[in-house]
């Protein structure tokens, strides 16, 4: 039965044209770090490889969300070296990442007829940003400070809903005027749009990781906006 070897996530990875059976990846990783879910994929590649490959098995995979609902499958033969070693890469577009946790992968082998399941394995962490250490102190000094980031304002848009938008203020100072047309961030970070409520917390993790940076210049705010957008066209 083959045995797993090695499975590496990427945001591009092809077979190389020197031959010798290299793979040329691009952009490995194992965690996505993202302020809102669900979170579109436009796509990603997974390198398989396999030990003790038995020339003719057909290799099935399954994608799993962190709440093992599948998002992904497929079944193909690998391209097996002399030593018994079986390469795959595996390209997956426009997938959706429901929610943060882990995600992972089944590999199953099939030949003569039968199944055999070979492992289990985490492809990624998918999570908020982490949460910076506010203290009080630190809240003073940034406070005290001229030229630095002390409040922003973003809109959000649901993914399943982009026909409708919240506009947030979220300020280090609890006394901080908020601008018309906006809220403050609730304490709870949720907000309700038509109904359903969104947590907004990778939002705020977000943001507060911004605070006591430095002003951005008139140029800068012109170039840059401060929308988080979830959209499968970003």
């Amino acid at each position: 039965m083959a045995i797993l070897k090695n499975v590496i996530i990427c945001d591009k990875a092809t077979m190389s044209q020197k031959g010798s059976g290299k793979i040329d990846i691009m952009g490995a990783f194992d965690n996505i770090i993202n302020p809102l879910f669900p979170m579109p994929i436009l796509s990603l590649s997974i390198v398989l490889m396999l030990e003790e490959v038995r020339q003719g098995a057909i290799v099935e995979i399954r994608v799993n969300s962190p709440s093992d609902e599948l998002i992904s499958k497929g079944e193909f033969e690998l391209m097996v070296d002399p030593f018994g070693v079986g390469k795959k890469v595996v390209d997956l577009e426009k997938i959706l990442l429901q929610e943060r946790g882990i995600y992972t992968m089944d590999i199953i082998e099939k030949i003569d007829g039968t199944n055999k399941f070979i492992a289990t394995t985490k492809l990624f962490i998918a999570e908020y940003p982490p949460q910076r250490p506010l203290n009080q102190d630190i809240i003073d000094k940034i406070l005290a400070k001229d030229g630095v980031v002390k409040s922003l304002k973003t809109e959000f848009r649901p993914y399943d809903n982009q026909d409708e938008q919240v506009k947030v203020q979220i300020s280090l100072d609890p006394n901080e005027v908020i601008e018309e047309g906006y809220i403050a961030m609730p304490k709870d970070d949720k907000v309700v749009v038509s109904g359903k409520e969104y947590d907004l917390t990778g939002i705020r993790r977000h943001v507060e990781w911004m605070f006591g940076s430095p002003m951005p210049t008139s140029q800068e705010k012109n170039e840059k906006t401060n929308k988080i957008e979830p959209s499968l066209n970003n």
